[in-house]
């Protein structure tokens, strides 16, 4: 009998993380959900338990805090300690002008969206080792695509990438597969914010800079959280080993310049 495959999933209560665990839900995988929205993870683990019959266990803590992660981690261990796949999808870094954007907005976004994935990963790398495991980290396309109203992501992301790439070879040797996304313009809650925020700075309605966006990336709609979710199902497949260290830009082809 095939041993159950069982995931964690950072970042799990809305958007792109939830489409993932759903995504492996219907593929029977058992699922670990980490968010710091208690109401919104109670909500998830439902609809997917029943939805696909499969266990799910959640955690709500605030990963931008050592604490937060200790706590996911002893969670974990007690509750889920026979796991092979982690998907880090936690992340909200926000948009600004450098003069005026807060300096805590630097050290809120690499918290949350760098250092939980290190804390997790330096915790939890002995049992991905151990069950010859994956790593997908969901980072952004600012990664590589500077933009003066987004050095907070951009920095952050930079820094995620060559983290993960770094985390690759390491795993390469270890047994273990280390992938990265980027996803561009995708239908998020959060993308609606950027763009919020562009629509603000440049005193245009939300229409016109949602119409600006795509037309700066050459694209007709925005990318959806589930197609992330199929890429992500897609890097943690047996057949497919030999794909490790890769970074796969899921951006319609333009990189995004929101």
């Amino acid at each position: 009998m095939l041993k159950k495959r069982k995931i964690i999933i950072t970042g799990a209560s809305k958007g792109i993380g939830r489409s993932i665990a759903n995504k492996f839900a219907e593929n029977k995988f058992d699922i670990f959900l980490i968010s710091s929205n208690k109401n919104n993870l109670s909500n998830a683990a439902k609809e997917i338990k029943k939805k696909y019959g499969v266990k799910v266990n959640f955690c709500a803590t605030n990963l931008k805090k050592e604490e937060g992660c200790n706590y996911a981690i002893q969670k974990i261990k007690t509750n889920f300690n026979d796991f092979d796949t982690i998907i880090f999808c936690a992340g909200d870094t926000k948009s600004g002008d450098l003069l005026s954007q807060p300096i805590e907005d630097y050290f809120d976004g690499f918290a949350l969206k760098f250092f939980s994935v290190v804390r997790l990963t330096k915790t939890l790398w002995n049992n991905l080792k151990k069950n010859k495991g994956w790593i997908v980290i969901i980072n952004g396309a600012m990664a590589h695509t500077p933009d003066p109203n987004f050095m907070v992501g951009g920095s952050v992301n930079a820094a995620l990438q060559n983290f993960s790439k770094a985390l690759s070879k390491k795993g390469t040797l270890e047994g273990v597969n280390v992938n990265t996304i980027n996803p561009g313009m995708t239908s998020t809650e959060r993308l609606i914010s950027i763009i919020k925020s562009k629509a603000k700075r440049e005193n245009i309605s939300f229409a016109k800079a949602k119409k600006n966006a795509l037309a700066s990336a050459n694209l007709s709609r925005f990318s959806s959280p589930e197609e992330v979710a199929e890429v992500a199902y897609f890097l943690c497949q047996k057949n497919i080993r030999h794909l490790n260290g890769t970074v796969i830009n899921l951006d319609g082809g333009k990189k995004s310049t929101i």
